[in-house]
C-alpha cells in the first residue's frame, strides 16, 4: 500500500497540573490541564489556566508542576484541505470567501492525484 501525503507540524504544549480548591467542599485538589504554546512567566501561565478551570466550584490558587511537550501532529493532505482556512501569502491573515463559492481545482487535467 502506497504511502498517503500527509500534512504534519510539531506543536510544543504546556502540561501544567495546578493546585485548585473546590470551594463548596473546602478542599484542595490538583488538576491537569494541557495548554497550546509556551509562557515566559508563570504569571502568564496561571492566568492561562485559571481561565481554562476556574469555575463556581473550582479555582486555580497555585501551580505545582509544569511540562513543556512537543508532539508531532499530522493529517492527510485533503483532510488539510477541507479543514484549512486560506491566508493571503503576504499578510498570512485569512482570506474572506462569500459562501457558497466554488473551490477550485488545481489538478491537471482534472485528474485525481493518489
Amino acid at each position: 500500500m502506497a504511502r498517503k501525503p500527509m500534512v504534519t507540524r510539531s506543536i510544543v504544549t504546556t502540561k501544567v497540573t495546578a493546585l485548585c480548591m473546590e470551594i463548596k467542599k473546602c478542599e484542595p485538589c490538583n488538576i491537569t490541564v494541557v495548554l497550546p504554546r509556551t509562557f515566559k512567566t508563570d504569571e502568564k501561565l496561571l492566568k492561562a489556566v485559571r481561565e481554562q478551570v476556574d469555575n463556581d466550584d473550582v479555582k486555580v490558587v497555585h501551580i505545582v508542576d509544569k511540562q513543556e511537550v512537543e508532539t508531532l501532529y499530522g493529517m492527510s493532505e485533503q483532510d488539510f484541505i477541507k479543514g484549512a482556512v486560506k491566508l493571503d501569502p503576504n499578510t498570512r491573515k485569512a482570506v474572506e470567501t462569500s459562501e457558497g463559492e466554488d473551490v477550485e481545482d488545481d489538478t491537471e487535467d482534472g485528474e485525481d492525484e493518489e
